[in-house]
């Protein structure tokens, strides 16, 4: 691991869970699951940072989340976060579970995964590794929540547009990205 000075580096977040229970409710089918990742305060002057939230992905109980959530950690400093999942398609996002996880425990197993089992079923698994000053590794961070952001909102053909169209139309252009179907489309 590279540190840099008061052994300070930055690391990435990834979570994903299994066998969660269904809390859609009768007659709705299965639960659109999504993650909130909050960093806990560290001391008594210190408040919870809500490190942000995952997409939402309809219709599994086993999501495998694609949103990176970038840390700067210090080592040999307790650190915890705490993952809560919620159900999009419940009224008032019904919780799923949620589990407290030490980001130094996490960075000395073996592969960096820690798993919980959930008290109201299933299991919640936090991988955190250390984040790599190289352009590939940003790029990929930045295309995940760009992915994150957009994926599914108005997809319209470009190669129809008019050139004279207003200028708020926006462009993308993708090569060589492998997409995940996150909305149940494409089945």
């Amino acid at each position: 691991m590279k540190t840099t000075n008061s052994n300070k580096i930055k690391v990435k977040i990834q979570i994903h869970a299994t066998k969660l229970k269904n809390v859609a409710g009768a007659f709705k089918g299965t639960s659109d699951p999504f993650a909130v990742v909050t960093l806990l305060a560290a001391g008594h002057n210190e408040q919870p940072i809500v490190l942000g939230k995952t997409e939402v992905i309809k219709n599994t109980l086993n999501p495998t989340w694609t949103k990176i959530f970038p840390l700067d950690y210090s080592l040999g400093k307790l650190r915890y976060i705490n993952v809560g999942v919620y159900d999009k398609k419940s009224p008032n996002e019904k919780p799923m579970g949620s589990a407290m996880f030490e980001i130094g425990d996490i960075l000395g197993l073996a592969g960096n995964v820690k798993g919980k089992r959930l008290p109201k079923g299933g299991s919640l698994y936090v991988r955190v590794t250390e984040m790599t000053e190289d352009a590939g590794e940003l790029r990929n961070t930045i295309v995940g929540s760009i992915a994150n952001t957009f994926a599914g909102i108005g997809l319209t053909d470009l190669d129809n547009i008019d050139e004279n169209e207003n200028d708020t139309t926006l462009k993308l252009k993708l090569r060589g990205v492998k997409l995940k179907n996150v909305e149940g489309f494409m089945r």
